[in-house]
């Protein structure tokens, strides 16, 4: 009953925050609690008929991850390996290409560590490293999972056609100047948004502002090279602004707060970024106090679990202190559970 009554109260809560016209960050953490509250309820009712199956079916998936978990990794290990070397072989060589390639190689080589224990070795050490090790691959499993539902159902929520600016992050130039692929699908993304509102309502058309500072290998800033694009592709120039001293997405959104809050008191805005991205973009411009809607532009699939995994390592970097004590309450309970 807990269970249930948690997920009304969090479904009302995303129907309040929708007819307060508040932020999407709050709605899809809110939406993910109402879908495991709901689960966990179903999963809770042992004298309910009706869901024996359930109970039957998370006994099942319990036998299988056992079964098949060594292999699941496996195949985890070699994507991530895979992934590695073709951004690689597509983008060029860089560390966090790298990075990559070596988190596949070290899941690879405990995946291989627990078979070679399980079918030769047989030692006693392994096994209790291996399953110490387990407690922190279920947590940063569950992380993981949390990260991916929240980003997706964020993606799901609407975004209303009421904006006074529109927010396009930067991602980088390509040597010669040229707009990066990354960064020409947040500008398309932009500039439908920009013609959907146009079209569909009486609101005077919003202003566009294109957040990027300059690199050490660009010929100019990313805000001058997005302003000519989003001029060549119909924009009137007198509606674009340009933001040109940012160099993170953090300062993306302060400065770009700073300039609408000289253009008006009260506003409405939203940010403009890759789909893998907005759930990180969300929690900064909640640090620096803009309340905004984002949306997410389309990015190649080749591109997606590098972008993923470098937007999930981001974020538990951005909240460090308290997945540390999380992580030392679970080292404690994997060393209790093991030797005691």
């Amino acid at each position: 009953m807990l269970f249930y009554l948690l997920s009304i109260c969090s479904f009302g809560g995303i129907l309040m925050l929708r007819l307060m016209g508040k932020s999407r960050q709050f709605q899809s953490y809110l939406l993910v609690a109402a879908v495991l509250s709901l689960f966990a309820g179903m999963l809770q009712g042992n004298e309910s008929p009706q869901i024996v199956w359930i109970r039957y079916a998370v006994m099942l998936f319990r036998v299988l991850f056992g079964l098949i978990s060594p292999f699941a990794f496996l195949f985890f290990g070699l994507a991530l390996v895979f992934n590695g070397v073709l951004l690689i072989n597509k983008e060029g060589w860089a560390k966090r290409y790298a990075l990559l390639l070596a988190v596949g190689i070290f899941i690879l080589l405990m995946d291989l560590l627990f078979l070679l224990n399980y079918f030769v070795f047989h030692h006693y050490l392994i096994w209790r490293f291996m399953r110490l090790m387990s407690y922190f691959i279920i947590y940063f499993g569950v992380v993981l999972i949390l990260f991916f539902v929240a980003t997706t159902f964020y993606g799901l929520i609407p975004v209303s056609l009421d904006k006074d600016f529109i927010i396009v992050l930067g991602a980088g130039l390509l040597p010669d100047g040229r707009i990066s692929p990354l960064l020409e699908k947040r500008l398309d993304r932009a500039i439908r948004f920009f013609r959907n509102q146009a079209e569909h309502t009486q609101k005077r058309p919003c202003r566009m502002i294109v957040s990027g500072g300059q690199g050490v290998d660009e010929p100019f800033s990313e805000a001058y090279a997005m302003k000519r694009y989003l001029i060549a592709k119909g924009i009137p120039e007198e509606l674009i602004i340009e933001e040109d001293k940012s160099v993170n997405t953090y300062q993306n959104l302060l400065y770009s707060k700073g300039i609408m809050d000289t253009y008006k008191e009260k506003y409405k805005c939203l940010f403009i970024t890759n789909n893998f991205h907005t759930v990180r973009s969300s929690l900064y411009a909640h640090r620096v106090g803009l309340d905004t809607d984002g949306l997410g532009a389309w990015t190649p699939f080749y591109f997606l679990p590098y972008a993923f995994l470098r937007e999930f390592i981001a974020v538990v970097f951005m909240q460090i202190k308290g997945h540390t004590l999380l992580l030392a309450l679970v080292l404690v309970f994997g060393l209790w559970r093991i030797y005691l």
